[in-house]
């Protein structure tokens, strides 16, 4: 009696339905790694590669259905991959493309089984899978969640995105308080109030603004204008000197007695 090689792949054609004139090919071998999962049992896993999107759970359970009897099916994009769910509130659109798959059977004979076949039966065999319009239909009522699941996975969104701002206010708020030397961390939600933006507020502002403008623009920045102010801060000073000096005289003439 002959070996059975489980690290070779073996070829075998894949059938829709019996009826297919175009089958697709299969490579299958034992999943043999050095450390299996729970998931993926030693000696009753069958690794199958170039699996075609149109093939199910149940049409390969179908397939392999002389070998024995199957615990499990899993697809996955790559080997040793576990696809990844994402949170989203909506289902993801269906991407069709070619996928791994591991086959676990529930006796280590019925993979030594599945290594000898021959053939495979084909995949649509117990007539599960729609055609045509009847196809289309099913995927979109498939795809088409009920107002009651909606309404559940809106109301777990909510509640998971509401724990997740509590728990950040709650960490900012930590980090707030002083530690032991004293010290305040400053995050990015301040303490200062917020105020209404009033007319006069806005009046107050723009006037700072202007202020602050006239500040930074450059004054007397050449030589010639430094020449030019101090002359004319010169002349300012004389000329206020000069009346000055004319209201003294005013003031002394005005408090001489006079009496004739």
């Amino acid at each position: 009696m002959k070996a059975i090689k489980r690290n070779d792949f073996k070829a075998l054609k894949l059938k829709y339905e019996q009826s297919s004139k175009y089958p697709h090919t299969i490579y299958f071998k034992e999943h043999s790694v050095r450390e299996h999962t729970a998931d993926k049992p030693s000696g009753r896993t069958l690794f199958i590669v170039n699996v075609p999107p149109y093939a199910d759970e149940k049409g390969l359970i179908n397939a392999f259905s002389q070998a024995g009897t199957v615990e499990s099916v899993q697809f996955c994009s790559k080997p040793n991959a576990t696809e990844i769910k994402k949170d989203s509130l909506l289902q993801d659109k269906y991407n069709p493309s070619f996928r791994l798959c591991y086959l676990v059977f529930n006796k280590v004979s019925e993979l030594d089984n599945a290594l000898k076949l021959t053939e495979l039966q084909p995949l649509n065999s117990d007539g599960h899978t729609n055609f045509g319009i009847k196809k289309w239909f099913s995927e979109y009522n498939q795809n088409v969640m009920k107002p009651k699941d909606l309404k559940e996975s809106i109301e777990k969104f909510m509640q998971n995105y509401d724990e997740k701002v509590k728990k950040e206010l709650e960490e900012e708020k930590k980090l707030e308080q002083e530690d032991e030397e004293g010290w305040v961390t400053v995050t990015k939600r301040g303490k200062v109030q917020s105020f209404a933006r009033t007319e006069k507020v806005e009046n107050k502002i723009m006037a700072n603004e202007e202020k602050s403008k006239k500040k930074k623009e450059l004054k007397n920045f050449y030589t010639f204008q430094i020449r030019e102010s101090k002359m004319k801060h010169i002349v300012s000073l004389r000329q206020k000197f000069e009346e000055d000096k004319r209201k003294i005289a005013q003031i002394k003439q005005s408090r001489r007695f006079k009496p004739f």
